[in-house]
């Protein structure tokens, strides 16, 4: 992948509302840039803060992004691992916690492309799912996974998943520039494209790149574009200052409020102005 697409396209997450859980996120290093949109961490906050913050929601919300995760669970209650891939989500979805069986968890979360270009996997089969580590990668080392959740330190622990996956850059990693031409123009425009004009534009049949996007992303042009555009509009209610409904359709390629609020839904899971609120508290 281009390391100038990570520049163009930086997702936003729903994770981090709920009180007694602290959220996390952290670049990568420039050279794994072009596969790695960030790492990410979840755990339970300090003991002592249970009762001030038990008053909170408990539930978290977690967007479509265009991403896939690799993610490193600790169940600190039962002292259990697993290691989990989570594909390509093309709608939302809510974590429940439980303050009585904490779980900690470390995260990789692919940019785009990312996952197939590293491993060479195809990414059809795991959308809108999470999957076993040892369905989707059977040569994954599970010592690992160990390793990185018993790491007190954050910082050594992408330390050790940078030096395993720049490894596996330097191998084979899969590249194409078809599938990065066609993610800078959804990214240039936010998503406001037709599937049609991008196959034009690259002179590729519309049925090939459907093939090459189950591939690489795991779902459509399509469906990505959307998530793209959806992606753009929580950035845009993050930034601004007061709810403009109107606007936001026009600026992001609506004829009228009441489609744009159907897909937003869609995507989030409620109005975008419960977005906004919610972005805002």
């Amino acid at each position: 992948m281009s390391r100038h697409l990570y520049t163009l396209f930086q997702p936003i997450q729903g994770y981090g509302r709920v009180a007694f859980y602290h959220y996390l996120e952290f670049k990568p290093s420039l050279l794994l840039a072009p596969f790695v949109s960030c790492f990410w961490l979840t755990e339970p906050a300090p003991a002592d803060q249970k009762s001030r913050l038990m008053c909170v929601p408990e539930v978290d919300r977690v967007l479509p992004n265009g991403c896939s995760d690799l993610i490193f669970e600790h169940d600190i209650y039962r002292n259990q691992y697993r290691t989990l891939y989570s594909g390509c989500y093309d709608m939302p979805f809510t974590i429940a916690y439980d303050w009585n069986f904490p779980v900690r968890k470390f995260g990789i979360r692919f940019f785009p492309g990312g996952a197939h270009s590293l491993f060479g996997i195809s990414l059809e089969d795991f959308a809108n799912s999470h999957s076993y580590i040892d369905s989707v990668l059977p040569f994954w080392k599970q010592e690992l996974q160990y390793e990185i959740l018993e790491t007190p330190s954050i910082f050594k622990r992408i330390e050790m998943i940078e030096e395993y996956l720049l490894c596996k850059a330097s191998q084979n990693p899969t590249q194409h520039t078809l599938i990065n031409n066609l993610l800078y123009d959804i990214f240039s425009v936010n998503g406001i494209t037709k599937v049609q004009e991008l196959a034009q534009r690259e002179a590729v049949s519309t049925r090939q790149m459907n093939r090459m996007f189950y591939q690489w992303i795991g779902t459509t042009p399509k469906k990505f574009c959307d998530i793209v555009r959806f992606q753009a509009m929580m950035e845009k209610l993050q930034s601004q200052g007061i709810y403009d409904g109107l606007s936001l359709a026009l600026d992001y390629g609506y004829f009228d409020q009441a489609h744009m609020i159907k897909d937003f839904k869609r995507h989030y899971g409620e109005s975008p102005l419960i977005a906004f609120r919610e972005c805002n508290q």
